[in-house]
């Protein structure tokens, strides 16, 4: 039964640090893609921000991924809430 234990609070700690490598890697798209949008958007002496970098693909895929990273964080708090504490 420990090593049953061992292995569950093993993939708690595997769902919160991949939750917070998750969400890193969303905002690490969502910024790449609203900056390097914007940036061109400079570039060609628009004033505006384009409608692309809030609800564009990459955009999208940046606020899915923040998404699943705080999935997999409210998943490893449950899961820790239901396990009885390390001996």
């Amino acid at each position: 039964m420990s090593v049953v234990l061992s292995l569950a609070w093993m993939v708690v700690a595997l769902l919160r640090y991949s939750s917070l490598i998750a969400a890193l890697a969303g905002v690490v798209v969502f910024g790449k893609n609203f900056i390097g949008l914007n940036a061109r958007a400079a570039q060609a002496d628009s004033a505006e921000i384009p409608v692309e970098s809030w609800r564009g693909p990459g955009a999208v895929m940046g606020a899915k991924l923040l998404g699943l990273g705080v999935l997999l964080l409210v998943a490893s708090l449950l899961l820790s809430a239901m396990l009885p504490p390390r001996l």
